[in-house]
């Protein structure tokens, strides 16, 4: 009885009424306040992982734009999304899946993030804890890789490509900051733009009205003096091996008949003279640039065979050949067999002639040529190949691949 009459009297009492109302109802109220600060902290975790998904997703569609391999750029985006979540405390457990997709004509990199995270009521509710994802793609919107760029603004400083000869650029861009003539000849490439007007055989239809493309090299250093004193002199072999050291070359190289000049990695400097090559002699060298001063040039003549690939490190690194800037020599290769010239080829104010009857430059992985003007005549093919993963010779700024960003997609 002394139980019934105090809830009697705390029913008829006002103050006692709300008392026990708030007796009641308190833990109802502490579940739906707990509910919805864990819901919160799931909403929070579920937008920060989209965040994450969505960054590593830009990040490994812009790693493709640069042509590097699919298991490196999936590698980067692992390594970039684990960071993210080492810098998270007191995280979810999350499973990130990326890959890259096929969709319509793009190459898509997916990021895919599952997520469980423990809620306030011990797994209970919702069974097994929050369970949510996010999944993020994106594409690539780089620019096309420039791997052929005549610098000069001259009416007749030009790319022209006559008779029968080819110049193919398939996965990269041919630009003139002045024109483009092609007359009989023709021009295959992945784009084909000029600042002022171009005409013949071009596939695809080419671009006028094109911004300037400055010098990508203008603040490298090249006219550094150096002194012939101590240095290798002029040369003349028509057999044998010989093994040219890095260094400078004074009064001229001239390699014929069955003889093979090999150039040790590092940096030659021709000065006073030409390099010929011609007959059935050899040409190779590796890690290596050459550099020509105002008075000195390449020729490649008859059937010699040039391979060479560009220097790999140093100031210098991605270049195979450079002129100076007050050089304004033609670069002539009429040889049948320069195979490959891997690197960038770089004669700011001269005239890079290519004249024959054979494939140019077919087995570099890839090749920049960045001239004061380019002519092709007779039948050759001048092949620039862009598959600039597939070398360790780098590329450097300014030329290759030119990232223009990422974008997601649905």
């Amino acid at each position: 009885m002394q139980v019934l009459d105090f809830v009697r009297r705390c029913w008829t009492d006002e103050r006692g009424h709300v008392a026990l109302i708030t007796a009641l109802a308190l833990p109802t109220l502490t579940v739906l306040v707990a509910g919805a600060v864990d819901l919160q902290r799931v909403v929070s975790d579920r937008e920060r992982v989209q965040d994450i998904a969505d960054a590593a997703a830009l990040a490994g569609a812009s790693h493709l734009a640069l042509a590097i391999s699919d298991d490196v750029a999936i590698s980067r985006v692992e390594a970039m999304i684990d960071a993210h979540l080492e810098e998270w405390t007191k995280k979810p457990s999350v499973t990130p899946v990326v890959q890259i997709v096929q969709q319509g004509s793009q190459r898509v990199m997916q990021v895919s993030m599952d997520v469980v995270a423990p809620s306030f009521f011990v797994n209970l509710l919702p069974p097994g804890g929050w369970k949510f994802g996010a999944v993020s793609r994106a594409v690539s919107v780089g620019m096309t890789p420039l791997c052929v760029l005549a610098t000069s603004k001259q009416a007749d400083k030009v790319i022209n490509v006559k008779d029968s000869s080819r110049l193919r650029a398939p996965a990269c861009m041919v630009h003139s900051n002045r024109d483009v003539l092609v007359e009989g000849g023709r021009i295959e490439a992945a784009m084909v733009q000029a600042v002022t007007s171009a005409r013949g055989q071009i596939s695809p239809s080419p671009g006028t009205g094109a911004a300037d493309i400055p010098d990508p090299f203008a603040d490298l250093a090249l006219d550094e003096r150096r002194s012939c004193s101590g240095s290798s002199q002029s040369l003349s072999a028509s057999s044998g091996v010989i093994r040219l050291p890095a260094g400078v070359h004074c009064g001229g190289i001239q390699i014929s008949g069955s003889a093979e000049l090999t150039l040790a990695p590092g940096e030659h400097w021709f000065r006073d003279g030409h390099l010929q090559v011609k007959e059935d002699a050899r040409l190779t060298g590796v890690d290596v640039v050459l550099f020509f001063d105002k008075a000195s040039k390449f020729d490649f003549q008859d059937r010699a065979l040039v391979n060479l690939d560009g220097r790999k490190t140093g100031p210098y690194a991605g270049l195979v050949m450079a002129a100076t800037r007050d050089n304004t020599q033609d670069f002539i290769i009429t040889s049948e067999n320069v195979d490959r010239l891997l690197g960038v080829i770089y004669v700011p104010q001269a005239l890079l002639l290519v004249d024959g009857k054979a494939d140019v430059a077919r087995e570099s992985a890839w090749t920049v040529i960045v001239a004061r003007s380019i002519q092709l005549k007779g039948s050759p093919s001048l092949i620039i190949n862009a598959n600039y993963g597939a070398s360790d010779v780098p590329v450097p700024d300014g030329v290759g691949p030119r990232s223009g960003g990422a974008r997601l997609i649905q």
